[in-house]
């Protein structure tokens, strides 16, 4: 049995005994506090301070972001981060009590399950975010929580996790739902937090990383870059999905210049 199989891997105490609870609480939140600001810094300093000339091609704002704004959306960005590990906890809890469809032994299902799981969580994750965006940008929704992440009308990547509290809870519980309805291994839950927050990141750079065409490919037009978000922030009623631009398009929320703006941000002709 190797490492990846063995619960003890992924939660290595009892987390229904309160002082375990609140260590892991305190571990969590330090682990998701420093991601984030490894994985945002590298970023920010490779493109905010280093500016590479080859960088400046895909740059989609005039000006960057000020210090003021980016400060704001740390600061959120940490609540976020406590809201998360909760959450966190929330999912170990349901997998120690046996209630989720969270699975152990690699061969409990064909070796190619693993791959495919991760797309149908992909899948399904972006459909309940999706909604839930769409929900959010309801006036009443909008003015008092969603408002906080629109602050940033031309986002810095320190936006990632920037909401008011009562949206991060409803970003957070979004894997704590789906792992009672499909069965995944933790290898794919650690896949799919790893992607939640590069694709976060790069999104709200500021910088289009996406090869030049891409808006225009077959299946490159489906997949979310930072284009495709500025464009949301920018204009509220378009482009309200996560990792890819289905329901948007199914819906009719597609932004129509989004061709044109990637194409701007990319020296395309």
């Amino acid at each position: 049995m190797s490492h990846f199989e063995l619960f003890e891997s992924y939660i290595p105490f009892d987390l229904l005994v309160p002082q375990n609870f609140l260590l892991a609480f305190l571990v969590l939140t330090l682990i998701i506090n420093l991601r984030y600001f490894v994985l945002v810094g590298s970023f920010w300093w490779f493109y905010y301070r280093q500016q590479p000339a080859r960088t400046r091609a895909g740059q989609i704002y005039k000006s960057l972001p000020t210090t003021k704004q980016q400060k704001m959306e740390i600061g959120w960005s940490l609540l976020s981060s406590v809201l998360f590990a909760l959450a966190g906890l929330g999912m170990g809890i349901f997998w120690q009590l046996g209630w989720t469809r969270i699975y152990l032994n690699f061969h409990a299902f064909p070796i190619w399950y693993l791959p495919v799981s991760a797309v149908i969580l992909a899948l399904l994750h972006d459909t309940y975010f999706y909604w839930i965006h769409r929900a959010l940008h309801h006036p009443w929704l909008l003015k008092r929580w969603h408002l906080v992440h629109h602050n940033s009308l031309e986002p810095s990547p320190w936006a990632s996790f920037s909401f008011h509290p009562a949206e991060s809870v409803l970003n957070a519980i979004a894997l704590p739902i789906l792992i009672f309805i499909l069965p995944l291994h933790p290898v794919v839950l650690l896949w799919h937090l790893t992607l939640m927050t590069v694709t976060a990141i790069l999104n709200h750079l500021g910088f289009e990383l996406l090869p030049r065409g891409t808006a225009k490919h077959p299946l490159g037009r489906f997949w979310i870059g930072a284009v495709h978000h500025s464009l949301h922030h920018e204009v509220f009623r378009e482009n309200f999905g996560l990792f890819f631009s289905f329901w948007d398009h199914l819906c009719g929320t597609e932004s129509a210049n989004y061709q044109q703006a990637f194409a701007k941000a990319k020296g395309e002709r």
